[in-house]
């Protein structure tokens, strides 16, 4: 049995603030992490940390770069059970942007495809949500999206089906390395979490 994570989170660079001010949304930016350590961490995310428009797939780490200087952001963590195969599946993916690196480039005109939900595939231009989506579409059929991947944004991974909530709070409170006993009793701490109360606010204060 392993085990993937999904991570959304809500730095407080400029354009992140910018992205969730415009879509009225809590979260920024996802990442896929292989592992319960969050060191097999992937997304597409800015090459450099003070460039926020040149951005690519990279391998990412909550002690460096933009992470590094968010630790208090707020942060919501889900988790899922996959199979050996689908495991290796999402290293087949990976492996593929990884070769592929050179030619893909973060997805500019993606972030507005998102917010307006237009489907509008671009083969080496990707968004982290979208890069996200891809992977899970591609390797776990079980994980059922509630968008066409295109068009996935960092909230839409709150109403994600058979994935379950772990943590929600600032990213350097985090647990890390969690055995399978603690991953399920933070299941059962968040089982009756609604993730959809920020919503539920923002239409309240209209």
């Amino acid at each position: 049995m392993k085990r993937i994570f999904i991570v959304l989170s809500s730095t407080d660079t400029t354009l992140a603030k910018s992205i969730r001010k415009c879509t009225g949304t809590e979260f920024s930016h996802t990442s896929l992490a292989l592992d319960n350590n969050f060191e097999e961490m992937y997304s597409f995310s800015r090459r450099k940390t003070n460039n926020p428009f040149v951005g690519r797939f990279k391998k990412e780490s909550f002690d460096t770069g933009i992470f590094a200087k968010s630790k208090e952001c707020l942060c919501q963590i889900y988790t899922a059970i996959v199979t050996e195969e689908q495991i290796e599946k999402i290293k087949e993916k990976l492996e593929y942007f990884r070769n592929s690196k050179r030619v893909f480039k973060f997805n500019n005109l993606g972030l507005f495809a998102c917010w307006f939900k237009i489907i509008f595939p671009r083969k080496y231009k990707r968004v982290c949500s979208q890069f996200v989506s891809e992977c899970l579409t591609y390797a776990c059929p079980e994980i059922i999206l509630p968008k066409h991947y295109w068009i996935m944004q960092p909230e839409d991974f709150k109403f994600v089906q058979n994935i379950n909530l772990i943590y929600r709070g600032p990213m350097q409170d985090i647990p890390r390395g969690l055995t399978e006993e603690e991953i399920n009793e933070y299941i059962e701490k968040y089982k009756s979490y609604d993730t959809n109360e920020f919503s539920k606010k923002k239409k309240r204060k209209k």
